[in-house]
């Protein structure tokens, strides 16, 4: 349990703010050893989200050694994305966020998404069971419930294609439609990119966008389609080369935004194949990069609009 300490100290009522850590060095039985860094003075959460963290706070503690895996971990998750998400726009809050993502939003997402893990009973309404009817298969399963094929075969362990399914098989689901589908947050000046699944943190990705005379657009928007393979239209030739092209530098997906909303056409987000990739630097032509191992992944974590939206929020 001591890697699992309480990690923040509420400040002083009279000022209103919180530290997180904010005396890390004090005890000698630290399990993140001592340090004489005075923590950071972070702008105080608003009510609705402090409500969340101590509400979260709570379960992990009666959770235990392994709260990732516990019948409450769904819940917990959607409270400490809460928790999050209300962090984005705090100034003094970079050292706590990244504590939450370390030490909670991690391993719960690592066990909700990316493991075979089952929730029989979730209180939170994200997670469930499906029991295969006969004649079902995982693409029809998977429509059912917001999700894509490929998460649904992540969650049994299996290819992202797969097609093998038995008759009386009790399946693990995400919930995504009832649970408000899907959402990506995009950090322009920390070069990341975070998914959310059903409102619970799945993970963060590193990221490449716009270079300073092509920026990428701050704003909300959605996802409008979700293609793999895509081809590509070079900006300024105005040529169309297919997937595989060299001379095409797509990569393997293409989730575009949706350019009424976002007041900009022609970007979203794509894998890269140019001489020159890099991440966590401005060189793109307004889209978001990604590795392509990662645009892949999250390709496969989301559904088509069509079955789930996926909300966007692009930050400065």
């Amino acid at each position: 349990m001591r890697k699992f300490l309480i990690l923040l100290v509420l400040a002083a009522a009279a000022v209103g703010g919180w530290y997180w850590w904010s005396h890390r060095g004090a005890a000698t039985d630290d399990p993140f050893g001592p340090t004489d860094t005075v923590a950071t003075p972070a702008a105080p959460l608003p009510a609705a989200a402090k409500q969340a963290l101590d509400q979260a706070e709570a379960l992990w503690s009666q959770a235990g050694a392994d709260a990732p895996h516990a019948a409450s971990a769904p819940r917990m998750a959607r409270l400490y994305s809460q928790v999050l998400q209300a962090m984005y726009d705090l100034p003094g809050n970079h050292d706590a966020e990244a504590a939450l993502l370390r030490d909670r939003l991690n391993p719960l997402g690592q066990a909700l998404f990316f493991s075979k893990a089952k929730w029989t009973s979730d209180d939170s309404g994200l997670m469930g069971i499906h029991t295969v009817d006969p004649g079902q298969s995982p693409d029809g399963i998977s429509k059912e419930y917001g999700m894509s094929q490929e998460l649904l075969n992540r969650l049994r362990g299996k290819e992202p294609n797969s097609s093998e399914l038995r008759s009386g098989e009790a399946i693990k689901v995400v919930k995504v439609k009832e649970a408000g589908g899907y959402r990506i947050d995009i950090d322009l000046s920390d070069f990341t990119l975070d998914l959310f699944i059903g409102g619970a943190f799945a993970k963060r990705y590193e990221i490449t966008h716009g270079a300073a005379e092509s920026p990428t657009p701050a704003g909300t928007t959605e996802l409008t389609n979700r293609v793999w393979h895509p081809q590509w239209t070079h900006p300024s030739k105005k040529v169309v080369y297919q997937y595989g092209d060299p001379e095409n530098i797509l990569g393997p997906i293409w989730l575009p935004f949706d350019a009424k909303l976002l007041g900009a056409s022609g970007i979203g987000i794509h894998g890269y194949t140019g001489a020159d990739a890099q991440m966590k630097v401005q060189a793109s032509n307004g889209c978001i990069r990604m590795q392509n191992q990662d645009a892949e992944e999250l390709y496969q974590l989301i559904a088509h609009p069509g079955r789930a939206p996926t909300a966007v929020v692009i930050r400065r």
